[in-house]
């Protein structure tokens, strides 16, 4: 659903020994649905309830909802498809995302809640929701109308563009505000964009030679964390957005992106390549591979860290025993 693929630069680069004082964490394997050989998380919240999309016999993918209590559920798809993806969840645990047509090639944004299953959000046809605070407002993409938000007593809304032809949204606050990326006049590139109901929208990028951005995930301190691309435009690297500073990039190197921050600032994301390596930032503690992290010999290879919550759990993704699963990373200090 996005132009950008997370990798890594040079994971070797990185120490293979945890500093002294260091965060440490365990690992919680997330497991299967049924027939499945594949899962990844994309989405956690501050209970530590983890949404992502896992394979199903036959090889389809179908958005899962995992807790502790009752591990991992198929959430299965709108009426007529034959996949579906979870893409994030609130503290209430409703669940956003899209349904997907194979025969019919589209995709329908969908809304879950345990109570009544999965529902059409009502956004048409190749529409994808990607993003919900806990108000129960959402944010997505649909081709025909760019990025949207919905909300319960307003429907959808157009948040058009930066003079391009297309935006997506990512990304909703508490306070709604907004982020994601359009095209620029002429779609010549896409940038960052920050969306709110008195400004509009707002382009992100402040770093000069990049040829776009696009930004992924924001808190209620109005911190957003994401990836700009290289002047080269293929190349990507993490950053962190503020009002008063702009971008910053946070050192990953290239290619690598940031995909989630949580409400203290804290970022995470992918970085490198063969195989890519999931990393953490802090502003104390900088970039920090995360599988140096983990208990030794676990047999993990975590690639890619996707969210993270207000405790600091992180939902990651990575191989164990040949197959990619998804895992919950729990803060021990």
């Amino acid at each position: 659903m996005s132009r950008i693929s997370f990798g890594v630069w040079a994971a070797m680069a990185l120490t293979l020994v945890p500093l002294a004082g260091a965060q440490s964490y365990t690992v919680t394997d997330l497991g299967m649905l049924g027939g499945g050989t594949y899962a990844t998380p994309t989405g956690i919240n501050d209970h530590g309830t983890v949404v992502g999309y896992a394979s199903v016999t036959g090889g389809a993918y179908h958005a899962f909802l995992w807790t502790p209590t009752h591990g991992m559920q198929d959430l299965g798809t709108l009426p007529g498809d034959s996949a579906s993806l979870a893409q994030a969840i609130n503290n209430s645990g409703e669940v956003v995302g899209g349904s997907v047509s194979n025969a019919a090639g589209t995709t329908r944004a969908f809304f879950w809640i345990q109570s009544a299953g999965m529902q059409d959000l009502g956004a048409g046809v190749n529409s994808f929701a990607f993003g919900i605070n806990n108000a129960g407002s959402i944010v997505g993409y649909n081709l025909d109308i760019n990025a949207f938000l919905w909300t319960g007593t307003g429907g959808l809304q157009d948040l058009g563009t930066l003079g391009g032809s297309i935006s997506q949204a990512y990304a909703i606050n508490d306070s709604s505000e907004v982020v994601g990326y359009s095209g620029l006049l002429h779609d010549e590139t896409d940038d960052a964009f920050l969306w709110t109901e008195t400004g509009g929208m707002q382009n992100m990028n402040t770093l000069g030679g990049s040829t776009g951005s696009i930004a992924y995930s924001i808190n209620g301190l109005n911190q957003v964390a994401g990836s700009v691309f290289s002047s080269s435009g293929v190349q990507s690297t993490a950053f962190v957005w503020t009002q008063s500073r702009g971008m910053k990039l946070l050192g990953v190197g290239s290619p690598g992106g940031a995909s989630g921050i949580n409400a203290i600032g804290e970022v995470v994301g992918s970085m490198g390549s063969n195989p890519p390596n999931a990393f953490l930032w802090t502003s104390v503690s900088g970039v920090q591979n995360l599988n140096v992290l983990i208990p030794p010999n676990s047999g993990w290879v975590l690639n890619q860290a996707s969210a993270i919550n207000r405790s600091g759990q992180i939902a990651a993704s990575g191989t164990i025993n040949g197959e990619t699963h998804a895992a919950l990373l729990t803060p021990t200090n």
